[in-house]
């Protein structure tokens, strides 16, 4: 197996996934970015950044493909992380919003583990999930839905995979900075840090499921 260490983060093109682009970037990895959106100008000049949809599966799959052409034998890292957050009551959300959260969450993160498994034998694999998975909470019944759907899907795959094939973390971070300053949540650069720290662990042990909450508040 090859020295070269790639981690691909979804939702790469702001917030937290764009600080642990940075983050893993000064580390020395291998940075792929995915987003929606264009490349932001305060992305790393020395990563790459690929536009697409992660919750269209044939883009996933020939991103994947792509990937394991240009880097045969790296160590791959696959960080889940995009997503959207809509908020509101039952009538206050409208269909489309619905179906939204749940590809932007749920869909984004399944397909491009599907995509990945299909050409990288062997991955890490860190899911950015949230709290409101283990908890409902009022009129958030869209977007909990959604990462609870994305924590089952994640549950089941620790059971169809052994940690030597694909080591699957869970975080459920309570609230995270990812609009700026809050001291209330989580900053971006500290979960960045606590996920390069799993990424690049070789104890022989690793971190199933965690939630993360704001040590002050």
């Amino acid at each position: 197996m090859s020295d070269e260490k790639i981690v691909v983060i979804t939702g790469a093109s702001r917030g937290t996934g764009l600080t642990m682009a940075q983050t893993f970037t000064d580390a020395g990895w291998t940075v792929i970015g995915t987003g929606r959106s264009p490349e932001p100008e305060t992305f790393p000049s020395n990563a790459s950044y690929k536009q697409f949809d992660a919750a269209d599966a044939a883009g996933a799959e020939n991103f994947w493909r792509e990937v394991r052409g240009e880097h045969p034998a790296a160590q791959v890292c696959l960080i889940n992380n995009a997503g959207s957050y809509v908020s509101g009551g039952l009538s206050e959300v409208s269909a489309e919003d619905y179906l939204q959260q749940m590809q932007s969450c749920y869909f984004a993160a399944v397909y491009m583990t599907r995509g990945m498994a299909t050409v990288i034998p062997k991955a890490r694999i860190i899911n950015v999930i949230s709290a409101s998975a283990l908890q409902a909470h009022r009129k958030n019944a869209a977007y909990g839905a959604s990462k609870a759907a994305e924590m089952h899907f994640f549950h089941s795959l620790q059971m169809e995979f052994p940690p030597e094939q694909y080591q699957i973390t869970n975080l459920y971070p309570t609230a995270i900075a990812s609009q700026g300053p809050d001291d209330n949540a989580i900053t971006t650069e500290d979960l960045a840090h606590f996920i390069l720290e799993q990424a690049e662990s070789q104890r022989t042990y690793y971190l199933c499921d965690v939630t993360l909450a704001r040590a002050k508040q």
